[in-house]
Formats: C-alpha cells, sequence, structure tokens
C-alpha cells in the first residue's frame, strides 16, 4: 500500500524524531496514562452528595484525565518530534464540514442498531421526564463526550497510527492501533469476545475513515457522538460504563445479549458489528478497490 497519498503519515515522516513502533505503542498508553494524574484536582471539591453533582463531576473528571491526554501528545509532538500539532490530522480545510458530517454519521451509527432492535421487539424505549436539569445534564455530557472522543482519535489514529504506519506498511498501522483500541476496553464491565471484538472492528473503521478524508475531524465528531448518544439520548451503557444523569430514553433489553449487547451496552450487539464490518468494507473499497482491480485486469 502506497502511503505518499495520505496526509497523515505523510506529515509523521517531517518529524524531527522517529519513534520506533514499539515505543509508540508504549507511548501512546503512557499518555492515556498520564492524563489520569489530572484527577488530583477533583480533590479540593466538595463530596458529590447527590445525583446531579456525581453526573458533573463524572463530566469534570472526563474533561481532566482526557484533556491531559491531549495535552502530553501535544507536547511530545510540538516538543519532541518538532512538528505542528495540526499535522496529526487536524488541518483547517473544511474543517467544520468534517465535522458535523462526522458527528451525524457517528448519531446515524448508533441509531440504526437501536432502530432495528425497537422494531424486533428486543429494546423498547420510555421517553424520560424531560426538564431543564435533564437537558442540562445531557448537554454538559456532550461537551466532556467531545473531548473523550477526540482524545482517543488523537492518540490512537492521529498520533500512533502514523507513527508507525511509517516504520511500516499501513496495514499494520490499521491491525496494532486497532488491536490496542480493543485492549484499553479489556477492563471494561461486562466484556465480552463480541464486544472486545466490535471495538477492535471500530478501530479499522476509524483508520480507514481517517485515511479516506485525510484529516482526524470527522473521525474525533463520529467517536464522540457514537459515545454520547448510546447513553444521553437512548439510555444504553457506553463501552459497559454507566453515567449518573438522566438519558432522553429510558432502554429496556429483553432476549438474547448478542442482540442488544447486554451490560456492555449497545457496542456489544452483533447488528452493530454487521454494521462497522459493512462500513469498513465499503471505505476499504473506495481506497484501494480500485487499485487492486486495475492490477487484477494489468
Amino acid at each position: 500500500m502506497n502511503n505518499s497519498r495520505f496526509k497523515t503519515i505523510e506529515a509523521a515522516k517531517e518529524g524531527r524524531k522517529k519513534v520506533h513502533p514499539i515505543l509508540a505503542l508504549i507511548l501512546s498508553v503512557v499518555f492515556l496514562t498520564l492524563g489520569e494524574l489530572f484527577m488530583v484536582f477533583l480533590l479540593f471539591l466538595p463530596k458529590a452528595e447527590t445525583t446531579f453533582m456525581k453526573a458533573h463531576y463524572n463530566n469534570l473528571n472526563m474533561l481532566l484525565t482526557f484533556g491531559g491526554a491531549i495535552l502530553f501528545v501535544f507536547l511530545w509532538v510540538r516538543f519532541v518530534e518538532k512538528r505542528p500539532f495540526s499535522s496529526i490530522g487536524f488541518w483547517k480545510g473544511n474543517a467544520l464540514k468534517k465535522y458535523l458530517r462526522g458527528a451525524f454519521i457517528g448519531f446515524i451509527f448508533i441509531t440504526i442498531p437501536v432502530a432495528i432492535l425497537v422494531l424486533s421487539g428486543s429494546v423498547t424505549l420510555q421517553v424520560q421526564q424531560i426538564s431543564s436539569t435533564v437537558i442540562f445534564g445531557i448537554l454538559s455530557s456532550l461537551i466532556a463526550f467531545l473531548v473523550q472522543g477526540a482524545t482517543e482519535e488523537i492518540v490512537v489514529r492521529g498520533w500512533l497510527f502514523p507513527v508507525i504506519s511509517v516504520r511500516s506498511r499501513i496495514w499494520v498501522g490499521v491491525v496494532v492501533t486497532s488491536f490496542l483500541f480493543g485492549f484499553l476496553h479489556l477492563l471494561n464491565p461486562g466484556i465480552t469476545i463480541l464486544s472486545i471484538s466490535n471495538i477492535i472492528l471500530v478501530g479499522v473503521f476509524a483508520a480507514f475513515y481517517v485515511l479516506k478524508e485525510n484529516s482526524l475531524w470527522g473521525i474525533c465528531a463520529w467517536h464522540s457522538i457514537w459515545n454520547w448518544a448510546q447513553y444521553n439520548v437512548y439510555g444504553f451503557a457506553v463501552s459497559g460504563m454507566t453515567i449518573h444523569s438522566t438519558p432522553l430514553f429510558k432502554s429496556t433489553t429483553s432476549g438474547p445479549e448478542a442482540l442488544h449487547g447486554g451490560a456492555f451496552g449497545i457496542e456489544g450487539s452483533v447488528i452493530t458489528t454487521f454494521l462497522l464490518t459493512i462500513a469498513s468494507i465499503v471505505l476499504w473499497r473506495e481506497l484501494w478497490g480500485k487499485r487492486l482491480r486495475q492490477r487484477i485486469i494489468g
């Protein structure tokens, strides 16, 4: 696979310091781990006594830890590799358009499995009582997830994926970052073989999405809205994690867990597996399908 047409990979070549893939893999985990240090600021806050306070402390925790990880990636890229932070995929051209499109696609991607489950009778959605407090909680959660989703994409797809691909091949970067993404979720509650397979599939899809757009904007938005809507809109656990705020809908599941994901949430559904597989195949064909056919014909 030719790397020259992919901007993030080409930009990684320009860094003063070339990082060995194994070291890069370790550093990506270090960046995310160091972000946890920023939780210390929560120690200076009053104890959360109500569900409302717990929800906002949870959002603040996400902002601090994931925002901290972004800071460490920024420092590394800017002062060690000595290249612009924008070179990980944050170019200005059509940034807003790509971001909004990614957000829309992310919402559709989580809505399709939910709609199929509702129509099949495996999931029932009940509208919650909506108040100003609920709306405020959902919006503040959105801000937290915008940072959380972007952080994971910045570390894994924006920085690690190009750095590995520069020193090897694109398919190696796709495989390594996708399995790392799955590894990062191994300790989540309710984890199953199907759910961890889906997380790895998300990694494959995300890598292809970044390559197709030659940008990180879209996948950051996709990831953020995908996670945010799982609970805040449809009431499912997010990768097995529960949130203290009130969602728009309360979901009730029935039938095989393989259909609705069980305790892990909709990411553990076989419908999600099918959707991500189809989407990844479509992107792969758009990226390399024509060249493969031309080689076969030629």
